[in-house]
């Protein structure tokens, strides 16, 4: 950028670069971190991470989640507070965004206490659980934590768990988990992101497996292990996102140079 000398952080971001490593975040020649976006990408020669493609797609269920708690901020903030209605809704739409927040960010938080679990630190509830669902369904496995990768067809990613074997687990977390079933929390998205990640990584036949947990009672949690036959239909749907992805913001780090 203009010369600027850059420095890879593992922030919050959706980019990589050609040897793997995260690209979420640059230092501009003022010093200044700043989140990485497309302009950059493009004259850095990243590529997009799994995520910001899947995200381009509809997710039903996330979208009703945020319509639920767009209605309970309206019961929460009311609106004899705001002079006008365009304050109450101002402030409504503040509310069910802070909530979506803080879920994402606890999310991040019992990730990071997962992967000191397998890197040899802390070994919690959230550690302990997982823990006990791999030991039951993979048990000779060794197991590798936040593996990075920059793919051939030109996407990148981190992924939560995988083994040198090609087993590939993902987690997720969830309120109140102890009263859903698993196929209410099961979607294609999952298995895409997963099969993305065993592509990149150069597995033709992988394991995969979802693991979610409660946001706050740790120790509950559930899995679903994907039947390797949907594989092939879940990649195949991962790169037509891929393709309509580089489509749509006319970038191609295949095709365009620095």
């Amino acid at each position: 950028m203009g010369g600027a000398k850059m420095k890879y952080t593992a922030e919050a971001g959706h980019w990589y670069t050609r040897a793997g490593e995260p690209a979420y975040t640059y230092e501009n020649d003022s010093g200044e971190t700043k989140k990485t976006t497309l302009r950059e990408a493009r004259k850095l020669d990243l590529v997009p991470s799994v995520t910001s493609i899947l995200g381009i797609a509809d997710k039903p269920a996330l979208t009703h989640w945020k319509i639920l708690q767009a209605i309970q901020a309206t019961k929460d903030i009311r609106r004899s507070d705001y002079e006008d209605e365009g304050s109450h809704l101002k402030a409504v739409l503040r509310e069910s965004k802070r909530v979506g927040r803080e879920a994402a960010e606890r999310g991040t938080e019992i990730h990071g206490m997962i992967e000191k679990g397998f890197k040899g630190g802390f070994e919690g509830p959230a550690y302990l659980a997982v823990r006990s669902v791999l030991d039951v369904v993979f048990p000779d496995e060794s197991w590798q934590a936040e593996e990075s990768f920059c793919s051939k067809s030109g996407y990148g990613g981190k992924i939560d768990l995988c083994s040198s074997a090609g087993v590939f687990v993902d987690f997720k977390t969830k309120d109140n988990l102890a009263e859903k079933t698993i196929s209410s929390l099961v979607y294609d998205e999952h298995g895409m992101q997963l099969s993305a990640y065993a592509n990149g990584m150069n597995f033709l036949n992988p394991e995969r497996l979802s693991i979610f947990i409660d946001r706050d009672d740790h120790s509950v949690v559930k899995f679903h292990l994907w039947d390797k036959e949907s594989h092939s239909r879940h990649l195949e749907m991962f790169e037509a996102l891929l393709k309509y992805w580089q489509l749509s913001k006319n970038y191609n780090p295949l095709e365009d140079t620095k």
